[in-house]
């Protein structure tokens, strides 16, 4: 990494973050110096990375393997894995390794590039993505040269277990590449609410609006995108005028218009020697100006990292100013001022009080989601059952029976295999409705759920047996079967003796009477058949909404448990800061007059430095963010430019 100009934003960024580090030491909040100390210390890591994000179906993988020239590297059909991450970085070889954390600690385990998918994508096997954080692909590419590309889960709002990894990844980010696609609806809320997040830890961010090739309106598309983007950084802002400072960079963030498609055709005319068509198309699809973007964020990592280090300052000094103020309140000649400053907080103690009390009613609540669960799955399950009950009612002949029944295991599996996906998104909206009014409720952000495209619980197959009673010829009812026959064929052997006379008697009457038992039998098996189909069915739905039942209500309680404590974390932490200011407010006026004046001089130096600091951060931030608006840009007259 070369030395910063000494005068130039990065050098005067790291000396502002070593006085924003130094002033919470000197406050005693080691904790937000820890913060800012974590924050920096990326800065030798001479690798950038640029988070690839986007809602799913948005283009992004296959985008991500155009770029580094492997069509077939990523999983386009299948949205990376929650709580799973892609890193794409160079190296000698093509190769692939998977990162796990387990109860023993980390594990790496190399696979090959071909399963990648088994261990990454919501198309792959449940039991290899368990416990799966990463996985770490290396090729020998130059565009990789000093970056390292992070494909991440969707940022769909049904998914939202997604977008928390994505959110956290952003922790680490110098840049972020955000996709949306010319051949989809336009940018949805919840992808504005994202950015809105990016945006206070991300500088550096580029639109790519992907699969231009085949939309003949992408540009009224892209217009109407940034249409929306802005009425939403106009409302934010109206509504809080201190994120102007983070939002109003996303109106200024370059659209690249991609087609990976054409890129992918400039390649295939390349290698058949139709130089000048390839170069035609490569021009056409966007990508040159998509990596001159990245090379510009490689070469202006500093820049693009020191808004993350700016953001997370700017944070630390807002956490500092309350206890300035109360030091300030502590050391007034008027007791009047300690007196509202401890009311403040105590009335802020108070209303925690409340809301750990409508915490504890809003748990009673959440444990009737169980109920809830029972009762969708069943009306489920009751769906899907109701037609094999229509249809057995149609099959007249055991040899219908037999048919239906060869073929009755694997239609009610890949049914069940149906239902398991629309029961799960049931259960899943359920609980996030149901929990999100509970965080709601205490002032927290919204809850991040998701099933991760749950396996349905392993189930036994359907097995009828026959009735074998019915074909054995010594189990005969002679009440039942036997008589009514024998008179039924007496009846018609006399009417066949005064047809054709006592020789048609002793022929007929057996005769009939044998047919007339015979198809009575076979009715009666086929009835006593359809009982036993119908009695299995029923049976084996009622084990399978069980299986179903309870394995949905455990997933719903670690949700629940998980949001509880969330809820309870948050709680105890904001209780025990705000404790502590009493008890400091509280010792104020026990101290002698030299000692509250030194206390309030004290506060009014911080409250000064701490204004003085948060002015240069800002000024820095705009300084940075022209910087970033720099890298990748095209020079005067460079087509594409």
């Amino acid at each position: 990494m070369t030395t910063p100009d000494p005068n130039g934003p990065v050098a005067r960024l790291l000396r502002y973050a070593n006085e924003v580090h130094a002033l919470a030491g000197r406050c005693g909040r080691e904790d937000l110096a820890k913060v800012l100390a974590a924050c920096a210390g990326r800065w030798k890591d001479e690798c950038t990375d640029i988070v690839v994000a986007g809602a799913q179906k948005r283009g992004k993988s296959r985008l991500l393997n155009t770029l580094v020239g492997h069509p077939d590297l990523l999983p386009v059909d299948a949205d990376v894995a929650t709580n799973c991450f892609l890193s794409l970085r160079r190296g000698p070889a093509l190769t692939a390794v998977v990162h796990r954390s387990t109860d023993s600690g980390p594990v790496q385990t190399p696979i090959t590039v071909e399963s990648i998918p088994d261990y990454a994508s919501m198309r792959g096997d449940a039991g290899k993505r368990r416990d799966v954080v990463s996985v770490d692909v290396t090729l020998d590419t130059p565009l990789l040269d000093g970056l390292r590309l992070l494909d991440t889960p969707g940022v769909d709002s049904l998914t939202v277990g997604h977008r928390q990894v994505t959110v956290a990844m952003l922790q680490r980010a110098d840049a972020l590449l955000f996709t949306l696609s010319a051949q989809d609806q336009p940018v949805l809320r919840h992808e504005l609410e994202f950015l809105a997040e990016a945006a206070e830890r991300v500088q550096a961010i580029v639109f790519v609006l992907t699969k231009v090739e085949d939309s003949a309106n992408w540009q009224s598309l892209q217009e109407e995108n940034k249409a929306r983007l802005r009425t939403f950084v106009t409302q934010a802002v109206a509504e809080n005028p201190a994120r102007a400072a983070t939002l109003c960079p996303l109106l200024e963030a370059p659209w690249i218009p991609v087609s990976s498609k054409l890129a992918e055709a400039a390649e295939a005319r390349r290698r058949e020697g139709r130089q000048e068509r390839a170069d035609t198309l490569r021009a056409r699809s966007g990508m040159d100006v998509l990596e001159r973007h990245l090379r510009g964020f490689a070469e202006g990592r500093d820049s693009a990292r020191g808004a993350t280090v700016v953001a997370a300052a700017l944070s630390v000094l807002g956490a500092l100013t309350a206890g300035a103020e109360d030091d300030v309140a502590a050391g007034s000649d008027d007791e009047g001022d300690v007196t509202a400053r401890l009311a403040e907080v105590e009335a802020e103690l108070t209303g925690l009080a409340e809301l750990a009390g409508r915490r504890r009613a809003g748990a009673v609540a959440n444990t009737f989601l169980g109920r809830e669960v029972a009762g969708i799955v069943a009306a489920r399950v009751a769906e899907i059952r109701q037609p094999y009950e229509n249809a057995i009612a149609t099959l007249k002949t055991q040899a219908q029976l037999d048919k239906y029944m060869a073929e009755l295991p694997e239609s009610v599996q890949r049914s069940l295999e149906a239902v398991w996906s629309q029961i799960v998104y049931d259960v899943e909206n359920l609980a996030k409705g149901t929990l999100n009014a509970f965080a709601r409720d205490l002032g927290l952000d919204p809850v991040e759920l998701a099933a991760d495209g749950r396996a349905m619980p392993s189930l036994t197959q359907v097995q009828v047996k026959g009735d074998l009673a019915a074909d054995d010829p010594g189990h005969v009812d002679l009440v039942r079967d036997v008589l009514p026959a024998s008179s039924m064929g007496l009846s018609f052997g006399g009417l066949a003796a005064a047809l054709l006379g006592p020789v048609g008697f002793i022929l007929v009457a057996p005769a009939i009477g044998a047919a007339i038992f015979l198809g009575r039998r076979s009715l009666e098996k086929v009835q006593r058949s359809q009982a036993a189909i119908r009695g299995a069915l029923r049976d084996q739905f009622a084990v399978v909404a069980r299986e179903m039942t309870l394995d949905l209500e455990r997933m719903v309680a670690t949700w629940r448990v998980g949001v509880e404590q969330t809820a309870d974390e948050s709680l105890m932490r904001r209780r025990k800061e705000l404790e502590g200011r009493r008890a400091e407010l509280k010792t104020a006026s026990t101290r002698s007059a030299a000692d509250r004046r030194r206390a309030r001089q004290s506060g009014e130096d911080r409250i000064t430095a701490i204004a003085s600091l948060t002015t240069r951060g800002h000024e820095l931030r705009k300084e940075l963010a022209a910087a970033v608006a720099a890298l990748g840009a095209a020079p005067a007259g460079t087509p594409g430019s």
